[in-house]
């Protein structure tokens, strides 16, 4: 009875423990949509952005995701980590699940795969896409005008005929292990045609292919090379061959990569950032001329921008640029934190306290690893520690009493 007693009290203590700290960033949920087109109800795997609930003036990105049941959980994990190492940008994740894959995923009908289902449903099911699953969401949770769409094998197929066929409903492409070889390559007699007929074209298309040969590699490359002859203005890509994953692991490489490159492509460039606020809020103001909607200068320029300031020794400079980008993402633990750095540049030391105990505050409220804000804390204190003695002994050498307000200040120290 007493080892039994004891067994649940250890249940109930790791319980509590992992409801305390297993604190999950972000939230998942499942949605379902009724298609009158697809004469079906949709099951969405739903994931919102670590910072969604904060800050309800946010508007995200989404990204749609095929496969939905397969590759949820990998996209949404390794999104988080690159949003946390500033690789990748917080965006809505909508997963759909699928119902009649061969159907929905593949542009014509071959009657030689019908043991995989009934095949050439791919413009009904982006008629599903594009006129009930966008608005919904649109209507449902908070986006801006941004859209992504990603698949794997069958699924990288429809995204390149999306790219292709509606080349404005999404602004990038994310094709993994592309099945191009379908139905004898039919892809490219529309490929061929459009990117020899487009001028213009503002989009991002990543591909890639696993350790694969046969059709898998040869349409691949033909794909490859028709990039190579005709990119349009606006247009950029990114293509990789891993020869170290197969066709089952490809997305998971590819997800990672995309995102990384994706975002990179939309970055304000390092030149662009050292010419000064100005010309970093002129860029993203073409940026939202290119893409439909007002994107406002990214928390990264500016604090970039803020920093090469520091190292001009410009450190007024430095700090109204730490306490605009405060101002304007006021949930970023990051934001306190160059803040402060700019501050004990200024020799503010106390006011420098105060924003690292802000950062570790945001820190929590962000659920962001905070180490090494604690360790700059802890350094400041001990920077002010110094600093009150090496006042507090010149003080006394000269007779001055040591009181708040003189030249002989002594910065307080929080209280333990």
């Amino acid at each position: 009875m007493f080892k039994h007693l004891i067994t649940i009290f250890i249940i109930t203590l790791l319980t509590n423990i992992s409801t305390a700290y297993a604190n999950v960033r972000g939230e998942s949920k499942v949605d379902r949509l009724s298609s009158k087109i697809l004469t079906e109800e949709r099951e969405l795997i739903v994931h919102l952005p670590n910072n969604y609930q904060q800050n309800t003036a946010l508007n995200y990105p989404v990204l749609y995701l095929l496969d939905g049941q397969r590759n949820f959980a990998h996209a949404a994990g390794t999104l988080d980590l690159l949003i946390q190492s500033h690789m990748a940008q917080e965006m809505i994740i909508i997963a759909i699940k699928n119902t009649h894959r061969t159907r929905d995923l593949t542009p014509t009908y071959d009657e030689s795969y019908n043991e995989w289902g009934i095949s050439g449903g791919a413009d009904n099911f982006l008629d599903f896409i594009e006129q009930e699953l966008i608005p919904y969401v649109d209507t449902n949770y908070r986006t801006n005008n941004f859209k992504i769409l990603s698949g794997h094998s069958l699924g990288g197929l429809l995204v390149v005929y999306a790219l292709q066929t509606r080349p404005q409903l999404f602004q990038a492409h994310f094709a993994f292990s592309p099945s191009l070889w379908w139905h004898e390559q039919v892809i490219f007699k529309e490929a061929e045609h459009f990117f020899a007929n487009k001028a213009e074209l503002n989009n991002y298309l990543y591909l890639n292919l696993g350790n694969e040969s046969g059709d898998m590699l040869s349409a691949f490359e033909r794909y490859n090379k028709l990039l190579k002859i005709h990119t349009p203005k606006g247009f950029s890509y990114n293509s990789d061959i891993d020869e170290q994953e197969n066709h089952g692991t490809s997305a998971l490489i590819g997800q990672t990569l995309a995102y990384r490159y994706l975002h990179a492509s939309l970055q304000c460039p390092k030149e662009v950032i050292a010419q000064g606020l100005p010309v970093i809020e002129q860029f993203f103001k073409m940026q939202s001329e290119k893409y439909g909607y007002q994107i406002k200068p990214s928390f990264t320029a500016i604090n970039h921008a803020g920093y090469i300031a520091l190292e001009n020794k410009d450190i007024a400079k430095a700090i109204k640029i730490f306490e605009g980008n405060v101002k304007n993402y006021s949930y970023k633990a990051d934001g306190y934190d160059s803040l402060a750095d700019g501050l004990v540049a200024d020799g503010q030391l106390n006011k420098a306290l105060q924003m690292r105990n802000i950062t570790i505050t945001k820190s929590l409220s962000e659920n962001i690893e905070n180490n090494s804000y604690k360790t700059r804390r802890t350094n400041l204190l001990a920077l002010i520690k110094e600093t009150n003695a090496k006042t507090s002994g010149l003080c006394l050498r000269k007779n001055i009493p040591i009181v708040l307000n003189n030249k002989c200040n002594v910065i307080p120290l929080p209280s333990t």
